[in-house]
């Protein structure tokens, strides 16, 4: 017989101390930790060597986001009480109820045997039916200019859509705040994440506490402040957070790190190290922007990098932009993604390092500078493809009254 793992939960202390003494004498069974708050318990269940969790009582830091986090590792969790709202808090958190006189041996046994259980859904004021769709940015290593794409591609969806939001979801550090020249302190993805797993956040609460990047631009959730932040953001808020904003935007950009590939962590917590955040963004989303730099550094960084979509299992939704391309060289690059990938890049955006500057400079996207740039209508294009409807352009759309 395998060693039984479990923690014990206070919430009765005197119940909890008079039980983790009888379970101390059972064979087969260890006791980990005798947890009396919510970050033992979550820095145990992360840590991946649990078979259960025993809550003596229901103690009020037992929350969703532990409940969740302990059904998708496959930890049982069994709560002991007689308090009728008591057990059907611990029910709606997916726990197997026993009565609070029930004997070591029936625990252990029950710890062993329970299916384990998610948390049943909760009438919350958090939206969760899809309203729109999310657009994750990607690109590998060696600066393709996955980030200011990111902020022109949002842009150019909020010219014409107003609920769109741009996310800041670089782990090693995002710029979007510093390319839109915003200097003010805002709420970040671990303010949004915090709130999203605690069900206290919808669109409107979003847009109050955000601002918007210029008077037309997407409403704008930085990154995290400083890059060793990144654990301060959990799996299950992000993955909230995500729902959220696909609940409440019609468009969602994410602007996602660099790495995809599943990292360990020395972060209790983080199942896939640092590079969960851009995962689970890629997942997540409707739809993929991969973008290559386009340069022959640049496009093998892209070429190796993208079979990391493809272990996500992202093939099919994935559109590719060339970023940095002389138009002589569009043609070629189009061939050799079409021989390598099976798929040409919808968009090419030219190497203009100047307009780009000048935007920098201004704190403002390419688009607002120069309206009919080269950029900007690569970038038109793009949205176009994603499911924007992008008003015509020219003497017919003037007249049609369409023009923009």
């Amino acid at each position: 017989m395998t060693t039984l793992r479990i923690v014990t939960l206070a919430g009765d202390p005197e119940a909890e101390a008079l039980l983790a003494g009888h379970l101390g004498d059972q064979r087969g069974l260890d006791l980990v930790l005798r947890c009396v708050d919510r970050v033992e318990l979550l820095a145990t269940i992360r840590g991946g060597s649990l078979d259960a969790i025993v809550s003596v009582g229901a103690p009020p830091w037992l929350d969703r986001q532990s409940a969740h986090e302990a059904a998708d590792g496959g930890i049982r969790l069994v709560g002991l009480s007689d308090d009728s709202l008591e057990t059907e808090r611990l029910e709606q958190l997916g726990a197997a109820i026993l009565p609070s006189d029930a004997s070591p041996a029936t625990i252990v046994e029950t710890c062993r045997d329970v299916v384990p259980g998610s948390p049943a859904p909760l009438s919350s004021t958090q939206p969760s039916q899809p309203k729109g769709k999310i657009i994750a940015v990607w690109g590998p290593k060696g600066a393709p200019g996955r980030t200011t794409l990111a902020v022109e591609l949002a842009a150019e969806l909020a010219s014409i859509e107003p609920e769109t939001l741009l996310i800041d979801g670089d782990p090693y550090g995002g710029d979007c705040l510093q390319i839109f020249g915003v200097i003010e302190e805002l709420p970040t993805i671990v303010w949004a994440a915090r709130m999203a797993a605690k069900e206290e956040l919808d669109g409107a609460r979003l847009a109050l506490d955000l601002r918007r990047a210029g008077r037309s631009g997407p409403v704008l959730l930085p990154g995290l402040p400083r890059s060793e932040m990144w654990p301060e953001v959990s799996d299950y808020g992000w993955r909230q957070l995500l729902s959220v904003a696909r609940a409440s935007f019609r468009f969602t950009v994410c602007d996602v790190g660099f790495c995809l590939e599943p990292a360990d962590s020395s972060f209790p917590g983080a199942g896939e190290g640092r590079n969960r955040i851009a995962r689970a963004a890629v997942r997540e989303a409707e739809r993929v922007v991969a973008v290559c730099r386009g340069d022959a550094i640049g496009v093998k960084n892209f070429l190796w990098g993208f079979e990391q979509l493809r272990e996500l299992g992202r093939d099919e939704d994935v559109v590719i932009i060339a970023n940095r391309v002389r138009s002589s060289e569009q043609r070629a690059l189009g061939d050799l993604f079409r021989r390598h990938l099976g798929k040409r890049p919808i968009a090419y955006i030219p190497d203009v390092p100047t307009e780009f500057a000048h935007a920098l400079q201004a704190g403002v996207p390419v688009r607002e500078m120069k309206r009919g740039s080269d950029v900007t209508v690569g970038i038109r294009g793009l949205a176009a493809s994603l499911g924007a409807r992008i008003p015509g352009t020219g003497m017919m759309a003037r007249f049609a009254g369409t023009s923009p």
